[in-house]
């Protein structure tokens, strides 16, 4: 259950698995604790991995570019799409990764919360 508050994105990423192959997608929301991504192509994610993934921002915010240490949460797949949820474990770029943050909270840009149930 989700009980931080998260922000609608978006921004391109590239999320690096262990073989560092990339895989490009977008950036669905994020926090300070975690994001979740989603792409029309199928992404080779295997549950509780760790991953490294290349967030660029979108270009009105100056912001440059920016990694984080994630870790694999959820996997959806449906006929169209595929989504993927990662917990935040480090980020390289701290201050970047807050100026994101700041600027998607400024923005207003707030994911809808999940209702315990």
């Amino acid at each position: 259950m989700r009980n931080e508050l998260r922000f609608l994105t978006n921004a391109l990423v590239y999320l690096v698995d262990k073989s560092e192959k990339k895989t490009e997608a977008s950036l669905r929301d994020v926090s300070k604790h975690g994001l979740s991504i989603k792409s029309d192509k199928y992404l080779d994610i295997e549950p509780n991995s760790p991953y490294v993934i290349a967030i660029i921002p979108e270009e009105e915010t100056n912001i440059k570019k920016f990694q984080l240490e994630i870790e694999s949460r959820w996997v959806k797949l449906n006929k169209s799409r595929m989504e993927s949820g990662f917990s935040v474990i480090v980020p390289f770029n701290e201050s970047e990764f807050k100026d994101y943050l700041e600027y998607l909270a400024e923005k207003g840009s707030k994911a809808p919360q999940e209702k315990a149930g």
